[in-house]
């Protein structure tokens, strides 16, 4: 570890900490420039602990903090030992045979090596945000194309008829007998489950997929989080991440996280037919994110240190406080073993920990020690990792810098009288289509919450890490953990970002667009916010939230939704003075944005139509079928929509609307235009005869297949969307009356398609798709 290059970190207060009256940020001035550093930006910088009696000191007034009595909190239960080890995985048999982006925003990625020469190869990958930083996924190709990775959590327990299905587990795999817990413990995961990687060769020209192997990994009762295909000449290894004790609801509670570990679990593929586990890497805490640039991988990790045999929740206030001051703090922090080693080292030093000052109110960070690790996947070696007092939500990373997020909820805020109480005309509602649970009204009157996202950035120097700064924006990234790294961009050396708030009152703008600098001297400057008195223009519109949100180049594209679907353009080609250039209003929303060439982008949500009761789904309108709209943006003061494709009828779902991962692009060649391919459970008719309105719009359709669907993207003169085919693997009129959970993935080489649906790989040539091999 090196004190000297350390972690920009996430400090926040407590969830009920509230900011001082005379920390508020400055507004930006009128000309949009430059925002005045002071008050509470300057809380956002960091300080290095001088002394490990230091670091204890603050992480003791920490702890302290955080009881009050109350029983909303969780812990390892007592006498329950989480398990710290990995077995080598077992073989199985195969499962039966039943009867790159122009713009250089993001593109498809998976390994380090590019595609082998000697023929055409055009390889896809994992569907990433930035060029060069891979994400983890539960499907990996290598860059030849010849292997394709699976990993699938096996649930054999087959559930009543008005509950979901999982798919069945490969053939073979032995789930009817218990799984032995680590010895001297108790089982702490139910019985009969199993995460198995398989392994199957691919033929493009076929096309098929054969199975080769199923390895089978004990991973002790933590749930499997996703994983990275590493290549090195020829050394080959898949990277699977996993967390003990799953994911706590409770993320505001910090006790919720005690007891739980982390493993990072290595598995040589170099030899697929003899492939295994050779190693782990188990750290304490929960990895939150994670990514992959290169030889190494950057993740961040929650630690809740916990007194062995004491609750704080079960204790006075008083008699807490007097445990804390009678504890050997230095023995409870997190700790890491490598490869199955006997050997347990400090995964931080706390000489070198860092926290922000604490703001006037005197209120506490959380106790939380949060981490970021650098582990060089060659030797499986932690290179470097720094911590900090405090919390974090989400990871973005370039290829030059890691940043972390945290929102702060401050409900202090207008409970003094400014501002006063918002009564609603209707309850506010949170976009379900984000969170994905259900909409609940809030009671009024409606006390609007002072929101705002604190932000850290790091660099990368090799294998290490150096802090550069701390910054604050306005409003929060949302909810949806896969939509939030999208809200972030770094581009020529600036930090934009878009958040949208929750306050009601009139003439607050829903989204905001922040620009940050480094300033050299540990904070990240805000030198421009939108909308400001030079643009006063808002983005969105009262009650509108932001969907599906894209930086490219000079550009943010913005889906904000209510009734219509807005799409904002704002300009940041002056990172001190951007601009709202564009604006178009169209029905429907998008979940996600993907850039096509210089200058279109292809939509991908779902079609509404407006409520005719004013309410509908929670907002005013009422979601159809999946929805593909492709904008032309090449006049950025008039975008318009080319075309739209609609697929299905009220109650259509996919997987692509919440998980950018599933959705999986072919770049346009000479010889084809650019193909996008995801599944989707179609309900009610697959081509709708039209947009239905009144009474009708409420209708649920039943679902009728779930299959592939494949579209193939044209530029130019000719521009537009044609649907190429679709690979069904599930009718209504066969064994189940409702989809199945397949968290679908595809895969492309060349001409070919392979469409994963749960354990269960199809292969199908792209002109073909109604004719499919499998399932294999």
């Amino acid at each position: 570890m090196n004190r000297y290059t350390p972690l920009a970190a996430v400090v926040t207060v407590t969830l009920l900490s509230a900011c001082s009256s005379g920390e508020s940020i400055t507004d930006p001035v009128s000309t949009g420039g430059n925002v005045p550093v002071g008050g509470e930006q300057d809380l956002r910088k960091l300080r290095v602990i001088e002394s490990s009696d230091a670091f204890y000191q603050e992480l003791k007034g920490a702890l302290i903090a955080q009881t009050s009595g109350s029983d909303d909190v969780y812990a390892v239960s007592e006498g329950q030992t989480v398990n710290t080890t990995v077995a080598d995985s077992a073989d199985a048999p195969a499962a039966p045979q039943a009867s790159p982006n122009p713009t250089g925003s993001a593109e498809s990625t998976d390994s380090d090596a590019a595609a082998g020469s000697g023929g055409r190869q055009e390889v896809t990958g994992t569907n990433v945000q930035e060029i060069g930083v891979d994400e983890q996924d539960r499907v990996k190709n290598s860059s030849d194309g010849r292997h394709l990775y699976v990993l699938h959590n096996d649930y054999p327990e087959v559930y009543p008829v008005d509950g979901p299905l999982i798919d069945e587990p490969p053939s073979g795999v032995p789930l009817e007998e218990p799984v032995d817990s680590v010895a001297g413990t108790s089982p702490a995961y139910p019985q009969n489950f199993s995460t198995v990687l398989r392994i199957l060769q691919l033929d493009a020209e076929t096309p098929d997929a054969t199975p080769i192997r199923d390895v089978v990994i004990d991973l002790a009762g933590r749930s499997a989080d996703g994983m990275y295909l590493h290549e090195n000449g020829d050394q080959q290894s898949i990277l699977l991440t996993s967390t003990g004790g799953g994911y706590w609801e409770n993320w505001q509670d910090p006790a919720a996280f005690s007891g739980l570990d982390s493993v990072i679990t290595r598995i040589d593929v170099s030899d697929p037919a003899n492939a295994a586990v050779t190693g782990n890497f188990r750290i304490d805490g929960q990895i939150i994110s994670s990514r992959r640039i290169g030889k190494y991988m950057f993740f961040a990790s929650r630690f809740y240190p916990t007194i062995p045999g004491v609750e704080p929740w079960s204790q006075t206030p008083e008699e807490w406080e007097a445990t804390v001051e009678a504890a050997d703090l230095s023995t409870l922090l997190p700790q890491y073993t490598n490869d199955g080693s006997d050997t347990i080292t400090p995964l931080v030093d706390p000489a070198g920990c860092f926290v922000a000052e604490k703001p006037e109110n005197d209120q506490w960070y959380s106790p939380d020690i949060i981490t970021l690790g650098v582990i060089d996947l060659n030797t499986m070696d932690l290179t470097d990792s720094e911590c900090y007092l405090g919390a974090t939500e989400t990871l973005y990373a370039s290829p030059n810098a890691v940043y972390l997020a945290t929102t702060k909820w401050d409900y202090s805020y207008g409970r003094g009288g400014v501002p006063e109480p918002a009564i609603l005309e209707e309850p506010q509602i949170v976009d379900s289509s984000d969170t994905g649970d259900a909409t609940q009204p809030a009671p009024e009157p409606y006390y609007d919450p002072r929101v705002d996202t604190d932000i850290h950035q790091f660099d990368i120097n090799g294998g290490s890490l150096v802090y550069i700064g701390s910054g604050n924006v306005r409003g929060h990234l949302g909810w949806n953990p896969l939509r939030k790294p999208f809200r972030m961009s770094e581009h020529n050396g600036y930090l934009r970002v878009a958040t949208f708030s929750d306050e009601l009152r009139p003439g607050v703008s829903p989204i905001n667009v922040s620009v940050l600098e480094a300033d050299g001297q540990g904070s990240l400057v805000r030198i421009a916010e939108l909308p400001n008195e030079k643009h006063p223009e808002h983005i969105g519109k009262p009650g509108e939230q932001l969907y599906a949100s894209r930086f490219l180049g000079d550009r943010a594209y913005l889906v904000t939704f209510r009734q219509t679907d807005p799409l904002y353009v704002v300009d940041l080609s002056n990172p001190a003075d951007p601009f709202l250039a564009g604006e178009l209003e169209i029905a429907g929303y998008s979940d996600y944005l993907q850039p096509i060439g210089e200058s279109f982008l292809l939509g991908i949500g779902k079609d509404a139509v407006a409520a005719n009761d004013g309410w509908g789904d929670g907002r005013g309108a009422l979601a159809q079928g999946v929805k593909l709209s492709l904008f032309d943006v090449s006049d950025v003061t008039a975008p318009r929509e080319v075309q739209s494709v609609i697929v299905g009828q009220r109650g259509t779902e996919a997987t692509a609307l919440h998980n950018h991962r599933a959705i999986t692009i072919q770049s346009a060649t000479d010889q084809h235009p650019t193909r996008v391919a995801f599944g989707i459970d179609v309900a009610g008719n697959a081509i709708p005869d039209s947009q239905p309105s009144g009474d009708a719009a409420f209708e649920w359709h039943q679902w009728s297949y779930t299959g592939l669907h494949g579209f193939e993207v044209r530029t130019g003169s000719d521009a537009g969307i044609t649907t190429t085919g679709v690979l069904r693997v599930e009718n209504a009129n066969g064994p189940y009356s409702y989809p199945r959970s397949g968290d679908d993935r595809s895969v492309m080489v060349n001409d070919s398609v392979f469409y994963i649906h749960g354990a269960n790989v199809w292969s199908a040539p792209w002109n073909d798709m109604a004719n499919p091999v499998g399932p294999r």
